[in-house]
């Protein structure tokens, strides 16, 4: 087997440190191999705007396998955005239940004293406990915010620390302080005073175009931990700033739907060790390296729920026709509340959830949401179309529609053992207004 060149050697097949080189040959010495090292890494080198505490740039090592890993993954993430467009709006809603979940664990291991149930972390999930106790506050603001979009900007950065803390977005940003310590996190903080011409920089690497999308994504996470410009929650901002950063360049849900929680909220010595050798020689590439796999190992896990929503979308469709499914094309369709007449697809349901929020700020999200898509007069739904839509347990299931029924959105009738509700024509009453 010929020998492969240890500049290929310590950055294609594995991205090694000096430290790391020196233990393979087991000598103090190696200058000599080290120097190809870098010299090999040096035709792959491109200085970033980001900036250490005196100014100097760091720089990524944009290698054949660096490159090929970065593009590889953001293909796949398109490849499974298709998958996810594909999908019904039940499975799309279910899919990001899923992750959504997923996310909120990792960040309950993270920062709570005791991990709450899997059903408890569901409820908050789904938005289904108004009054989140004060112990998972911090879970309760994450899921809100992690429901929100937000722009790529300072503007969205700060708005996004403020909804994680549960205060207005547009309050003032709360910066750092002060030098904080973090027995796990060593890296050197800058000052206080330096804490906005690093947030500048980083904004301007945002816009570098020539570093592969996922680097700058996965990157943002080594800014927040190194420099934590934030006084509280730079964790959980770094996470869904780069959630937000994937979505907004065409990744949409399914880029969102990437775990960096687990990664930024890892109290991994070893992970720790790499950022440390960032750190020391300006590569940022030790932490590209060491994330991007997790990242892709995440995507096939990503790929694999998308798969398994597929297929409940077609085991649904194979379902005989009921009442309650829509009726066939062709056919008149008459609403119960004709100012929100819908589009050929349901994407306007979320549009017309807010108008009835607007005429009618007494109903729950929820209701609102569910009632939007399902307002056809000569139809009835039940209880288990809630649950399945809204994705709640029976029992907010329940309560809705009784809540419904009661401000007279629909009537209740018993049929067999189980109650239907048939929505009820309001024309008259919009007629009238206009």
């Amino acid at each position: 087997m010929p020998k492969i060149e240890e500049g290929k050697r310590f950055t294609d097949l594995a991205y090694a440190s000096k430290d790391e080189v020196k233990a393979i040959y087991n000598k103090d010495d190696i200058s000599k191999e080290w120097g190809k090292v870098l010299s090999y890494r040096s035709f792959f080198t491109t200085d970033t705007e980001l900036r250490d505490e005196e100014e100097n740039a760091y720089f990524l090592v944009l290698s054949p396998s660096v490159l090929k890993a970065c593009y590889q993954l953001e293909e796949r993430l398109f490849q499974d955005l298709l998958l996810f467009l594909s999908l019904s709006e039940e499975g799309k809603t279910a899919f990001r239940l899923k992750r959504k979940k997923h996310a909120l664990a990792a960040l309950a291991r993270h920062a709570l004293e005791k991990m709450p149930s899997d059903s408890t972390i569901e409820r908050i999930a789904a938005n289904e406990i108004e009054n989140v106790p004060t112990s998972l506050f911090l879970l309760g603001e994450y899921s809100q915010a992690y429901d929100e979009s937000m722009p790529s900007t300072d503007e969205g950065l700060f708005a996004l620390n403020n909804r994680i803390q549960g205060e207005k977005e547009d309050s003032a940003p709360l910066m750092r302080k002060d030098r904080k310590e973090d027995v796990i996190n060593t890296l050197t903080l800058p000052s206080p005073e330096k804490v906005t011409p690093h947030l500048t920089s980083y904004f301007l690497f945002l816009q570098q175009k020539d570093i592969p999308l996922l680097a700058r994504a996965v990157l943002s996470l080594y800014f927040f931990l190194s420099v934590r410009p934030m006084e509280y929650v730079n964790e959980e901002t770094a996470t869904l700033f780069a959630k937000n950063l994937l979505r907004n360049a065409g990744l949409s849900d399914v880029g969102f739907a990437l775990d960096f929680e687990s990664v930024a909220f890892s109290r991994s010595s070893h992970f720790y060790h790499r950022m440390k050798e960032t750190e020391k020689t300006l590569d940022l590439t030790y932490v590209l390296a060491y994330i991007l796999p997790f990242l892709s190992k995440d995507e096939e896990g990503i790929r694999n729920l998308l798969a398994e929503e597929k297929k409940a979308d077609g085991e649904r469709k194979e379902k005989p026709l009921s009442p309650e499914t829509p009726a066939a094309e062709g056919f008149e369709v008459e609403l119960a509340l004709p100012a929100f007449q819908p589009g050929v697809e349901r994407k306007v349901v979320e549009e017309r959830t807010k108008k009835l929020l607007e005429v009618y700020p007494f109903l729950k999200k929820k209701e609102a949401h569910f009632y939007a898509g399902h307002c056809q007069v000569g139809c009835f739904y039940t209880i288990e179309n809630f649950m399945k839509e809204e994705l709640t347990v029976y029992e907010t299931a329940r309560s809705s529609m009784e809540d419904l029924a009661k401000k007279g959105f629909y009537r209740k009738e018993l049929q067999g053992k189980k109650f239907i509700y048939a929505p009820v024509p309001m024309k008259a009453e919009f007629d009238e207004e206009k």
